[in-house]
């Protein structure tokens, strides 16, 4: 008989061995698009046991291929005999049609499970996707009955979150009461952030309910006691509509304006405004205006904020500042202006803000007007006007950059040259020199570019750095026809630092090399349990542990509560919330190398690769090695970890199809989102290969592929790894097969691209450094040595 806590620990050594799957191969011809070495030798698959169907199934959900796991749930439901292997392959069923988006399929899968089964974790785990299912169908009653039902069967350490839950069905269903019960009994255990939210819920409820003085009493204790300034603009608004139901516009009014004057920021604050506009109530027209540009309605704050200046004539530069924002944001870029120059005019005083004006109006004339010249002056006059500022070498360079757009390369070098010169403390001088001597190598004047590197080597005892100024010594000499100098030079940046990128591109040189030519003689078998074994005593010699010490259990993190709640999350399906968690409980171990070392085999077993590599990380960090001792001296379970070929199943194959080096992808993955399939950036892009939703489209549009696809799919981690690759291969046709180009195209799109490849004149090198986005230039120097390192570990 196969328990169920058994079947959560049957998953985690299938995600392992997904990740360790043995892979050998053999050594390559010198055909670089040789694909030889991934092709497996033909063997006799064995028809899976029942219990391999259900791990199948349960990582199948996990990689987002909904379908095929249902295919394997149902095959191991019906070759099983064993009760709670069959109850589990059911539960699998169920998740999969709930993840597939079929309800009602969802509903009729649990009803007969629920039937059948009247006993075990399986079938109590059941009613929460039930739950879930029936919330989706607004089936809310049905839907709170589920919660209650999870929630009698399986009590836990998400109690609080589940009332929640239950109270929200019970909300949408109208039945308030019964909401305000579940609410209070999940604020019994909240904390943090969520005990307001449940209070402004709570609250809701009551107010529903037509309790009205217990929802006004909730409200003002949170105005009087939160820290966070958008529940306090929630909890004015909220309040202010209850006042203006009973008729007490005075209190109404009086928090609208608490909102307005108070908390800008909060969306719910421009809801106070229009209320207090429309009743005819007079407001601060400068906290209009900054409401009004918050929520994008550039002309009225436009309209409100002049009127404020002109009513208060001895105003900051405030109200100039969200004007000019206001005009840049509908394309008037000469009104921006002249409301920037008002703020150096008559706020010059105001430090921030006059280095603001000098600075925003620069991006202005130099990024929306092309006006390099002249952005560039502002810049300088900024530093002539201010010489001493801590911002002063920051607008020097600036104004170097933006001499550089332009095509003033003489003037961009004479430029950097001065902050080396005029403030040679700053954290600008070393780099302007660096970029002065990059400049010189453009124009073809080689020997003061060659000059400019070899006085930065001596100014600077970071081995990265180093590295740097000896290639480029050594690309300076090789125009000047001094091989032996190059080579001796190139052979200098290789030692340097030969795990960073220059040290890298040095020995590609050396080597004969292109940049990012594939990977030959990879193999990527390990045998993860037997390098753990090793790990563990490596741990007690490294620490000082007493023998005794268990490495193998979570210990008293089996009774951290963010250990306990991620737990429970991972098996509700709620990745993203168990991720969190999990994620806390690693900032919270910082300094922790032990339980740091249980966390990071924990995640790494249930497919939290992020935390597990960020963990491996601290481990060796604080055992005292450095970033090279970290790939040569620990025990290699650690960068088996820091750098594995997770979702191998996925990834090869798709790069295979593309005819793309698989060690190039994952080295691109690790980079874009550590493995991480449910993260998001600030750019809207996600999943594992961070593809935006517009982007998608397009690629979608291009492959055929996938059918019915939705925004959602992107966090699918075998349709991202498709989308990504496909787009990839996309970038590398594009630019005839040039790897850093492609790159460049996937981090930062074509037209940008282009013209730094223009400007290179085909030397990928100085492409490298012509990258004007510098996002864009440490992504490709990342996923190349990201890429080196791969090849370090796996190569045989």
């Amino acid at each position: 008989m196969i328990k169920k806590s058994i079947i959560y620990s049957m998953v985690a050594i299938l995600l392992l061995a997904s990740c360790t799957r043995n892979i050998t191969t053999s050594p390559l011809t010198q055909s670089t698009n040789s694909t030889d070495q991934w092709t497996p030798t033909p063997t006799v698959t064995p028809t899976p046991t029942p219990e391999v169907r259900v791990l199948n199934g349960e990582s199948l959900l996990i990689t987002g291929d909904y379908d095929q796991a249902y295919n394997e749930f149902l095959a191991s439901s019906t070759q099983s005999s064993d009760p709670e292997l069959i109850a589990s392959a059911l539960l699998g069923m169920g998740k999969a049609l709930l993840l597939k988006e079929d309800y009602f399929g969802t509903v009729n899968q649990f009803s007969t499970f629920l039937i059948n089964y009247p006993s075990g974790e399986a079938r109590n785990t059941s009613f929460f996707f039930l739950a879930k299912a029936y919330d989706a169908l607004e089936q809310y009653r049905l839907a709170a009955d589920a919660y209650a039902s999870y929630l009698s069967a399986l009590p836990g350490p998400l109690d609080s979150e589940i009332h929640e839950m239950r109270g929200n069905s019970l909300f949408n269903y109208g039945d308030f009461t019964g909401a305000i019960g579940a609410y209070e009994a999940a604020l019994a255990t909240a904390t943090g952030s969520r005990y307001d939210q449940l209070q402004i819920e709570l609250a809701q409820a009551a107010a529903s309910a037509g309790d009205n003085e217990r929802a006004i009493n909730i409200y003002l204790g949170l105005i009087e006691t939160s820290q966070n300034g958008y529940t306090k603009a929630q909890s004015n608004l909220l309040l202010g509509r209850i006042y203006l139901q009973m008729g007490m516009t005075e209190q109404a009014y009086a928090r609208f304006q608490d909102s307005v004057d108070n908390y800008p920021e909060a969306y719910d604050s421009y809801s106070a405004l229009v209320q207090l506009v429309e009743d005819g109530q007079p407001v601060n027209q400068l906290n209009r205006g900054i409401i009004d540009y918050n929520v994008e309605q550039y002309g009225v704050a436009i309209e409100a904020l002049t009127n404020y200046m002109d009513a208060n004539p001895q105003h900051d530069a405030t109200a100039h500042i969200y004007k000019a924002l206001s005009f840049y944001e509908i394309n008037q870029f000469e009104n921006e202006i002249a409301e920037w120059d008002k703020v150096i005019t008559d706020h010059s005083t105001e430090d921030q803000n006059y280095f603001r004006a000098f600075d925003e109006k620069s991006y202005t004339q130099w990024l929306s007007l092309n006006q390099f010249t002249e952005a560039a002056q502002t810049c300088l006059t900024f530093v002539a006007s201010v010489p001493t500022s801590a911002n002063a070498p920051v607008m020097l360079e600036k104004a170097a950059r933006i001499y550089v757009d332009g095509g003033y390369l003489s003037l961009a070098a004479e430029t950097y040259e001065r902050i080396f010169t005029e403030y040679p403390g700053s954290e600008q001088a070393y780099y302007g020199l660096f970029k002065a001597g990059i400049l010189y190598y453009r124009m073809g004047d080689f020997s003061k570019a060659q000059i400019t590197f070899q006085r930065l080597i001596v100014l600077t005892d970071n081995p990265e750095e180093q590295a740097a100024d000896y290639m480029w010594v050594a690309k300076s000499f090789e125009k000047l026809n001094d091989n032996t100098a190059a080579q001796e030079y190139f052979q200098k940046a290789a030692s340097a630092a030969p795990s960073g990128y220059y040290g890298i591109r040095a020995a590609e040189i050396l080597a004969g090399q292109a940049p990012l030519a594939q990977l030959q003689n990879i193999d990527l078998a390990a045998n993860l349990e037997s390098e753990k074994t090793k790990a563990n005593r490596w741990m007690v010699d490294t620490f000082k542990l007493e023998t005794s010490v268990d490495l193998n259990s979570p210990s008293e993190l089996a009774n951290n509560q963010s250990w306990m709640k991620a737990e429970v999350y991972n098996k509700l399906g709620m990745r993203e919330q168990a991720s969190s968690e999990f994620e806390s409980l690693r900032n919270s171990l910082i300094g922790d190398a032990v339980n740091t070392y249980r966390l990071m085999n924990r995640t790494l077993e249930l497919g939290y690769y992020r935390t597990a590599i960020l963990c491996s990380r601290h481990v060796l960090d604080l055992a005292g090695l450095s970033q090279a001792a970290t790939l040569t001296d620990p025990p290699v379970y650690f960068n088996h970890i820091r750098f594995g070929s997770y979702f191998r199943d996925n990834v090869i194959p798709t790069a295979l199809e593309h005819q793309v080096d698989p060690m190039l992808i994952f080295s691109l993955i690790r980079q874009e989102s550590l493995f991480d399939s449910s993260i998001t950036s600030v750019a809207s892009a996600k999943g594992l290969m961070q593809i935006t939703p517009d982007t998608a489209v397009g690629i979608v549009e291009n492959y055929g592929w996938p059918p019915n696809y939705t925004i959602d799919d992107l966090n699918r981690a075998y349709i991202n790894i498709r989308l990504g690759t496909h787009y990839f291969k996309r970038c590398l046709d594009l630019y005839d097969g040039d790897a850093y180009a492609a790159l460049s195209s996937y981090n930062a799109g074509d037209t940008a691209t282009t013209r730094w490849k223009e400007l290179s004149g085909g030397d990928k090198d100085l492409f490298i450094e012509i990258i004007s986005y510098s996002e864009t230039k440490d992504y490709i120097k990342s996923i190349v040595e990201n890429n080196a390192i791969y090849e370090q570990i796996y190569k045989r």
